[in-house]
């Protein structure tokens, strides 16, 4: 049996699509046909094809006796240096958790040109194929992620997550002045294929997303913004700060920018009651104006 835990990346996503992906040696009539026999079961129950999934979900797959040895997960390997590196990376952990300061450039998960991302190294690490990242940054963008060193784990922090009862602050860089000091944005955002949608007036599927900014420094064409998240919705603040005219330094999926290699937001901030943990990073060296 495989299981896995569904994180922000495959939030919403149709359970069917979701194991295409995963089960590449199976084809999708027999996944279908997994699906109705109850081979593949969400939380423990059955689903159907058209199942959305929900951040938290455990996802249990039965394989048949001949697709068990292609389907095997094995762990990487990893030399001294990248272990090295990963250790580093490694700000809090405990026998259930851990916390890492993700650097530019790393994926959080493999895909689009990646065969290897920081979820098989640091299953590789701590030879545990049940580390997950709860959360997820895009490439470009650095700072803290959670990592699970269980499903259990896994699932309360999600569980956190979807209550809002964590708390992330990030630092960003954006074009433009902004003339308040502290202000609001609170607004609606869809999820579509490409991007995230903004709209100012509550429509059906559409989520209320609300982020808390503060002004820290302005400089010729930029503004550094401190921004606590109330919400926590897929790229609520590249999609809210473009909305107002304002997108963040560097996103050249919501604004157009000559820097491509980096983009200035970063994650330097997070509370987490249930565990009584909290953690504060620096401001990153680049950011500073």
């Amino acid at each position: 049996m495989i299981e896995y835990i569904i994180d922000e990346e495959y939030e919403k996503v149709r359970v069917d699509r979701f194991l295409r992906k995963h089960l590449k040696n199976i084809n999708l009539s027999e996944i279908y046909k997994m699906l109705r026999k109850g081979k593949i079961k969400v939380n423990n129950k059955k689903i159907s094809q058209d199942y959305r999934l929900v951040l938290g979900d455990v996802v249990f797959i039965f394989l048949p006796e001949n697709f068990k040895e292609n389907n095997e997960e094995k762990f990487i390997e990893l030399s001294q240096e990248r272990k090295e590196k990963l250790k580093e990376m490694i700000v809090f952990e405990n026998e259930n958790l851990f916390v890492i300061n993700k650097l530019l450039g790393d994926v959080v998960h493999k895909g689009s040109g990646h065969d290897i991302s920081l979820l098989e190294e640091f299953r590789s690490y701590y030879s545990n194929n049940n580390i997950n990242f709860v959360n997820r940054i895009d490439k470009l963008t650095s700072g803290l992620i959670i990592g699970a060193k269980n499903i259990k784990t896994a699932r309360e922090v999600a569980k956190e997550i979807q209550a809002d009862n964590i708390i992330k602050r990030y630092y960003i860089l954006v074009n433009g002045k902004i003339e308040k000091d502290n202000f609001i944005l609170e607004n609606y955002l869809k999820k579509d294929e490409e991007k995230v949608i903004v709209s100012d007036i509550e429509k059906e599927g559409y989520k209320k997303s609300i982020t808390y900014f503060k002004k820290i420094k302005e400089h010729n064409k930029y503004t550094l913004l401190e921004a606590e998240l109330k919400t926590g919705r897929t790229h609520q603040l590249r999609a809210q700060l473009n909305h107002i005219g304002n997108n963040i330094v560097g996103d050249t999926k919501y604004g157009k920018d000559e820097r491509e290699d980096m983009m200035y937001l970063f994650s330097y901030y997070l509370k987490i009651d249930l565990y009584n943990l909290e953690i504060k990073l620096e401001i990153p060296n680049f950011f500073l104006i």
